[in-house]
């Protein structure tokens, strides 16, 4: 699940009251032991390392705080050439080396019969938290630089791919067999746009991800009008919310790429007789794709119910033991 770590599980929720948010992604012994909590609770077949888009950005020379009720903020913010000018270009291992201790430790507890998931954030993503200092309904300032001054935006979204690349690369050397990259507000911008503006440097970042011999899942966030641009990023496989009809989206992309999705993380609020068969549904409609993931279609809510969460897993679980079974 997306946000898989964290926020509606009783234990990290008391790690959570002794460390910030920050702390434990700094801490790779904490940020293994977040990682590692879900897994043993669910025996989900992936782990998603904890960690937080914004880590790189925080490489780069900006503090990034994560305010309670309210979520990242940024400072400086970025917008002007001086300002991209002063961010900085950082070695993975040295300025992010607890992230790739965080892979490895995890690598250890989980071995080799699972998955494990790194992941960055997408160019205009993270650079929109840049540009806004923090999260923003309607992006004003990253769209006026965009429209703007659209040479200072293009080189903000290439300085943050150049320090990407080596950031995906470090957590593959640590141990991660899959990577995905978050476009939490690529949804923001029309399908033409986001060909011209923004497509370029998530294809360069995606080839130089897959370059590492690794699958690359690219998720965008309310991106359902995007799909047949996402679908020629070069992605192995393309997230999509839950607001995108299964059926459609096969339709629409074809055998180009694999889906991961797509139940309304609000379904787990549930009843688990509804979860269950909630999470049948999506698996039939999904039955005739390329390729398919199951996940949310976005982050887990805090407050989900765990009980809405087991029901989750042990549906979609399921068929994956009676396939073991009779392989067996």
């Amino acid at each position: 699940m997306m946000r898989q770590a964290g926020r509606y599980l009783p234990e990290y929720r008391e790690l959570r009251e002794r460390h910030p948010f920050m702390g434990l992604v700094h801490d790779a012994e904490l940020a293994a032991e977040v990682t590692c909590q879900p897994i043993r609770r669910f025996g989900m077949d992936a782990a998603v390392i904890f960690c937080d888009i914004l880590v790189p950005a925080e490489a780069m020379g900006l503090a990034v705080e994560i305010v309670e009720g309210r979520g990242p903020v940024l400072a400086p913010t970025v917008r002007t050439a001086a300002d991209v000018d002063r961010l900085r270009d950082f070695d993975a291992e040295q300025a992010t080396g607890f992230l790739g201790e965080a892979i490895r430790r995890v690598r250890d507890e989980i071995g080799d019969e699972r998955a494990l998931i790194g992941f960055c954030g997408a160019p205009f993503t993270v650079a929109s938290y840049m540009i806004e200092g923090a999260s923003s309904r309607n992006f004003e300032h990253a769209k006026a630089m965009m429209l703007g001054e659209p040479a200072l935006f293009d080189r903000l979204l290439a300085r943050i791919v150049d320090n990407q690349l080596g950031y995906l690369a470090m957590q593959v050397a640590a141990g991660a067999d899959v990577l995905q990259v978050f476009d939490s507000w690529g949804g923001a911008f029309s399908a033409a746009t986001y060909r011209e503006r923004l497509l370029p440097e998530v294809t360069r970042l995606v080839a130089g991800a897959r370059s590492l011999d690794v699958p690359v899942i690219l998720y965008v966030n309310g991106g359902g009008h995007l799909l047949e641009v996402l679908a020629d990023s070069g992605a192995d496989v393309l997230g999509i919310d839950w607001r995108v009809d299964p059926r459609d989206a096969i339709r629409r992309v074809g055998d180009r790429v694999a889906l991961q999705g797509n139940l309304d993380p609000c379904t787990l609020f549930a009843p688990p007789g509804v979860v269950e068969s909630e999470a049948r549904r999506v698996l039939e409609e999904f039955a005739r794709a390329p390729g398919y993931v199951f996940n949310l279609g976005s982050g887990i809510l805090p407050g989900t119910p765990v009980a809405g969460v087991e029901a989750l897993f042990r549906t979609v679980l399921a068929p994956l033991a009676s396939d073991s079974a009779v392989k067996s």
